[in-house]
């Protein structure tokens, strides 16, 4: 059974635009990696509470500390990263590959019981 939205029509398309925001999701991924490193490099090692210096980054034992705006970044581009990976993955599989790859015979509702 061919869904609709296994239209062949815009299998490129959908393969196009799956691969660019997957590919995306992983430069933000590399880019968190990045900034990481830096606040690894350049912030203090001890804790400062008077410059709000209270998240500590631990990097294999090296212990870094950042303030709230700094980890909330961290947050926001690892958050980004894994959203754009899946959002790409599913775009190709749902898509691109299709849904019926996966199912066998008549989906479970239009079985019949008796």
């Amino acid at each position: 059974m061919k869904l609709p939205l296994e239209n062949p029509k815009y299998r490129k398309l959908a393969r196009s635009i799956g691969l660019f925001v997957g590919v995306s999701g992983l430069a933000v991924w590399l880019f968190h990696f990045y900034v990481w490193g830096q606040y690894d490099q350049t912030r203090p090692t001890h804790p400062d509470y008077s410059s709000g210096r209270v998240h500590g980054l631990n990097n294999h034992g090296h212990v870094v500390y950042v303030t709230d705006e700094e980890d909330a970044r961290l947050t926001k581009l690892a958050i980004l990263a894994f959203s754009l990976a899946l959002s790409g993955g599913f775009t190709i599989v749902i898509f691109d590959e299709g849904i019926s790859r996966w199912i066998k015979g008549p989906p479970p509702w239009e079985r019949k019981q008796f």
